[in-house]
């Protein structure tokens, strides 16, 4: 269930009106609202449209009238006349809210700011040319010939379909999130003052696409699909939102049109929380800022050599031993804040509270899981995945002996099978990623079973090994519908079907087009462009890594994953930064290496590079929320 609150203040009789709006999908009998303010009633009440059960100090209930139905998309409103005193804040309604159903159930409202007793009058043009709309990544068009004089605190929309009202309060919900104290850009009831959002449907837009015109300071959102109001939406909150934050530079238009679209279908932004365990609070929140630049694809890498971070309750050993470190543990303490080790993991139930959040934003997740190679607290959680004869014989790139899955073992494939069976019923997205990255050269080359089964099979190799583990892989995900994504290493010693499989290019600029001329769609994530965790500068106390070289902000921004090889027609898929997380033992370090380059690669997966300016970005990006 899902509710939005707005209040409004009218001073004229000194009355705080409320108005309930039922978000959900299903309808609520006999409603109870609960509310804290600081203004208060006074008994008796004089109430219109409810009546009041209970006040004690701040805390109030009122009960709608006994049948009463509200119903999906309708308006429960009413209004109290008997107050402490005028309320001299927009901070002064409503700070929480609640519905309490019928069987005693408390849902949460989100409450939007007590409105203005006034609008700040009648809308008037100025030609100011020191102002801009402040939208990031930056529209394919904009046209602006007047702005407002006085920009408005948001827009009133008097549409009451499901779908439209439910998209206006997540975003209205995602700024107050990202900008706690500047006003919510859109209510759902407001006075008549308040400039009115007008939404259509056109059919002739794309996908993604919306268009919004203003005439008189009057805005008109166009949309094909949900994802283009999304998108309209979140354009039209972040021209309220910066604009309120700097009215120098940025301002709402009185008369003008934004046309928009993305240029690339993948804007993804990945996540390591591995080799740092992120607070399910900064995951989200993560989440949101992908949202609010407009991209699309949350690529969570859940497990590595450091630690296993999903519940599967085939494997419980895998959250009771592999997704923690320390001095007595299989995996020892590595590159965390505490010498002595870390842990943790996600529920089953926080991942799908994840996936959910992000749909609502109208963001997909994609799952890691990395297999064959990556897997030390595997294989220390679950010795019966070893080859008791194998030696210590090869080591990863980060120094880890023995750690990837065997081909040679069945219960390899048994584990990876039912691993990905519980994968697969909690992430709804077609593209599952499965790592096949570093494995090192020379893997398996010392272990009997695998000298056995090279001579039984003809295979040669570590390469050739590999790949007979991921077509199987990739066999039990095509029958289930799904696409096996990977890292460029997936391509090594054949046998894949490049149509089942979507791959991430990373360890130079030119992999991206060499993938797409063997054939596989591919997206471009290169180390020295956008790896989020490369030093921003080859400064000695610069934090970061530095096998890709340093990444300062304008080198990231000028990338552009396009080079005009022929063979990226139709096969690039788009960009995404990766954000691994070695170098992020703090939140400070996370903010100062994440933003604001990740900001330039959602820039660069939806603008056209004509429409790219490294001076307008730089400014703008300075105003955008971090961690």
């Amino acid at each position: 269930m899902h509710f939005h609150l707005d209040s409004l203040w009218h001073a004229e009789d000194g009355a705080m009106e409320f108005a309930l709006i039922n978000c959900g999908d299903t309808p609520v009998t006999n409603p109870r609202l609960v509310y804290t303010t600081l203004v208060r009633t006074l008994r008796p009440s004089r109430c219109t449209g409810a009546t009041l059960v209970r006040r004690q100090a701040n805390f109030h209930e009122y009960t709608s009238e006994d049948g009463y139905v509200l119903n999906p998309g309708e308006t429960w409103r009413f209004t109290e006349q008997s107050l402490t005193r005028p309320a001299q804040h927009s901070n002064e309604g409503p700070k929480s809210a609640g519905v309490v159903l019928e069987d005693g159930t408390l849902v949460p409202v989100f409450a939007s700011e007590l409105q203005a007793p006034a609008a700040l009058g009648k809308a008037t043009p100025t030609e100011n040319a020191a102002l801009s709309c402040g939208v990031l990544p930056q529209p394919n068009r904009v046209e602006v010939s007047h702005w407002c004089a006085n920009a408005p605190m948001h827009y009133a929309v008097a549409q009451r379909d499901l779908a439209t009202i439910q998209a206006v309060s997540h975003v209205a919900d995602l700024t107050r999130r990202l900008y706690p104290l500047a006003p919510v850009p859109f209510v759902l009831t407001a006075k008549d003052d308040v400039p009115q959002l007008q939404i259509t449907t056109d059919s002739s837009l794309g996908n993604e696409a919306y268009r919004i015109t203003w005439q008189n300071g009057q805005p008109t959102l166009s949309h094909a699909t949900n994802q283009g109001l999304l998108y309209g939406l979140i354009t039209l909150a972040q021209t309220l939102t910066n604009a309120y934050q700097n009215a120098v530079n940025y301002g709402v238009p009185f008369t003008g049109e934004i046309s928009d679209a993305p240029r690339h279908e993948w804007r993804g932004a990945h996540l390591d929380v591995s080799r740092q365990v992120y607070p399910m609070e900064q995951v989200l929140r993560y989440v949101d800022i992908m949202a609010w630049h407009k991209m699309n694809r949350f690529h969570w890498h859940l497990t590595d050599d450091e630690g296993w971070r999903l519940e599967i309750k085939a494997y419980p050993q895998l959250t009771e031993v592999a997704a923690f470190t320390g001095m007595d543990l299989p995996v020892l303490p590595q590159l965390g804040a505490d010498v002595a080790g870390q842990g943790g993991f996600y529920t089953q139930d926080d991942a799908r509270h994840v996936v959910a959040h992000a749909a609502m934003l109208g963001v997909e997740v994609m799952p890691e899981i990395d297999v064959p190679g990556h897997c030390a607290c595997v294989l220390g959680a679950l010795p019966e995945l070893v080859d008791s004869e194998e030696p210590e014989s090869y080591w990863s790139v980060q120094g880890y002996a023995n750690n990837a899955l065997n081909p040679a073992i069945e219960g390899s494939y048994t584990f990876a099978t039912k691993v990905l069976e519980e994968v697969l019923d909690i992430f709804p997205f077609e593209v599952v990623h499965i790592g096949g990255d570093e494995v090192a050269e020379d893997a398996w080359m010392q272990s009997p079973k695998a000298q056995a089964m090279m001579r039984e099979t003809g295979l040669k190799g570590t390469h050739e090994l590999q790949a007979y583990f991921l077509r199987q892989i990739q066999d039990f995900l095509a029958d289930r519908g799904r696409k096996l994504g990977g890292w460029e290493e997936v391509a090594h010693g054949g046998g894949l079907d490049p149509e089942k499989s979507l791959l991430f290019a990373w360890t130079t600029v030119e992999k991206t087009a060499e993938l797409a001329n063997d054939g596989y769609d591919v997206v471009s994530t290169p180390g020295q462009a956008y790896y989020l965790d490369m030093a921003l500068s080859d400064a000695w106390y610069a934090p970061g890594a530095s096998w890709a070289g340093f990444t300062p902000l304008d080198k990231t921004y000028a990338f552009e994953a396009d080079n005009g090889d022929t063979a990226l027609q139709g096969r690039l898929k788009g960009v995404q930064g990766c954000m691994w997380s070695e170098h992020l033992t703090t939140l400070e370090r996370r903010n100062h290496m994440i933003y604001p380059r990740l900001n330039a690669i959602a820039e660069a997966g939806w603008s056209e590079a004509e429409n790219k300016s490294f001076e307008r970005f730089a400014a703008l990006a300075e105003l955008m929320p971090r961690l």
